[in-house]
């Protein structure tokens, strides 16, 4: 993993997680409470149903408690004006009042008849329930609630029905009630079913904004780290420019140095062996050794001026780009046999130093590259002017490979720094395939005018064969 990624990592990680956590708690949050909210409202629903329950039953107690407190009534006649009593007080559509002995047989069902006179003891609802004998143990143990499964007559299915049961001890009577809460859990599921769907709703916006957030994370680190870049690649552009100024003026302050100052002194110890050559006469063997001194002096002369001029042509400074690209040219040519030819316009004062030193280094490293990846036999250097630009080519008939993909040149031809030289000032570099068989490099300054004279314009030079 990279630097940049690990930066983009640290960046966006911590936001992703807190994102993911608060999704995981907002939502677990949101479960929690509407599964409360569901709860309190059905508890709330079954206590004012209970409620509801204790009161009917008091009521059908109220209404017998003549019946069962009057001891002038023989019991048989108020037991049956009970039963008539409470088989009239129905409620609802599904109300009414139930009636069982302490064996389990039913006295009284208004909606039921059919059940009137048996004996459900061992009757179960589906659910394996014995609802007739837990109705009657909760009536003795001083009347309750017992919830259980039983036939809606409004319906005619099963429904859950919470029933209500007091013990009438000197008749052995269980009298209860009921109310079915279907009702009930059809709300609940509906208010489950809308909260479900605003929690999901909820999970929908934390999600959007989770994602809006890493999203956003990794967007400004990638702006902070592409100004992080460009910042870095200006400065390294710089300090790129900066290097090629001091290689330059460094190579200057030599080239001047070899000229003037050792230079001068192998030519004028040249000129003493000379002058003693003349003062010495007939010495044949003082001559030989004169002359061999001499032609040494001539090769360090030579020689000092061609690391001059490698270093620094001084006719780059003194005579101009053209010129000094026409004295390149010949020199490449006397030492590598190839066919040069140079046509080149003067830029005058068209271009600053700099610049003229970058297109002549320019010039410099492709030509190396055909002395040294190249089977060349010709080679092509021009130099152009045009309204606001100006244009160096170099042109061979060799046999480099060029790939198609991008201009890939093999290693060591040193395309990096012509083009950090051409960019430096603006420029652009081109490596394309020449129609003579071998590269063509062609490599492009703006000028430092904005408008260039269309008057006096230079033409190009015949070309000079080197």
């Amino acid at each position: 993993m990279n630097f940049k990624t690990k930066l983009l990592a640290v960046a966006v990680l911590p936001v992703a997680l807190i994102s993911i956590a608060s999704f995981w708690v907002i939502q677990a949050q949101t479960e929690q409470l509407a599964q409360t909210q569901i709860q309190e409202m059905e508890a709330r629903t079954l206590k004012e149903r209970r409620a509801e329950l204790q009161k009917m039953n008091k009521l059908a107690i109220s209404s017998l408690r003549g019946l069962y407190q009057d001891s002038s009534l023989p019991e048989p006649i108020a037991k049956e004006r009970a039963k008539q009593r409470l088989h009239d007080m129905a409620f609802g559509e599904d109300g009414y009042f139930f009636v069982y002995d302490q064996t389990g047989t039913n006295l009284v069902h208004p909606r039921l008849p059919e059940l009137v006179g048996k004996n459900w003891w061992g009757l179960q609802d589906p659910n394996g329930d014995y609802v007739i004998q837990n109705l009657i143990r909760v009536a003795k143990a001083g009347g309750g609630f017992h919830t259980y499964v039983w036939n809606k007559p409004s319906t005619g299915k099963l429904s859950r029905k919470i029933g209500h049961a007091v013990y009438l001890e000197k008749w052995n009577w269980m009298i209860g009630t009921g109310l079915y809460i279907d009702d009930v859990e059809a709300e609940v599921a509906a208010m489950r079913e809308t909260l479900g769907g605003s929690i999901n709703r909820t999970k929908q916006v934390v999600l959007s904004f989770s994602i809006a957030g890493v999203l956003l994370a990794g967007l400004f680190t990638w702006a902070i780290r592409l100004s992080e870049q460009r910042f870095a690649d200006k400065r390294l552009k710089e300090l790129t420019h900066r290097i090629v100024e001091v290689q330059e003026d460094e190579r200057k302050r030599v080239s001047g140095e070899l000229h003037d100052g050792i230079s001068q002194l192998l030519v004028s110890a040249r000129y003493g062996l000379d002058q003693a050559m003349g003062e010495s006469g007939k010495q044949v063997n003082a001559n030989r050794a004169v002359h061999k001194s001499a032609r040494a002096i001539e090769n360090a002369i030579a020689e000092v001026r061609r690391i001059s001029m490698a270093l620094r042509p001084s006719v780059l400074d003194d005579i101009g780009l053209a010129a000094a690209l026409k004295s390149l040219g010949r020199d490449f040519g006397d030492q590598t046999g190839l066919h040069v030819s140079v046509a080149a316009q003067r830029t005058s004062k068209l271009l600053s130093s700099k610049p003229r030193t970058a297109l002549y280094r320019v010039a410099q490293e492709a030509l190396t590259n055909v002395a040294k990846h190249s089977n060349a036999k010709n080679v092509w250097i021009s130099l152009k002017l045009s309204d606001h630009s100006i244009t160096l080519r170099i042109e061979d008939d060799g046999s480099i490979d060029l790939k198609p993909d991008s201009h890939t040149l093999p290693k060591g031809m040193g395309l990096r720094n012509m083009r950090e030289r051409m960019d430096a000032f603006s420029g652009s570099l081109e490596i394309e395939a020449s129609q003579s068989g071998g590269l063509c490099v062609t490599a492009k300054l703006p000028l430092e005018i904005n408008e260039m004279p269309t008057q006096g314009l230079p033409t190009p030079e015949a070309p000079s064969i080197a």
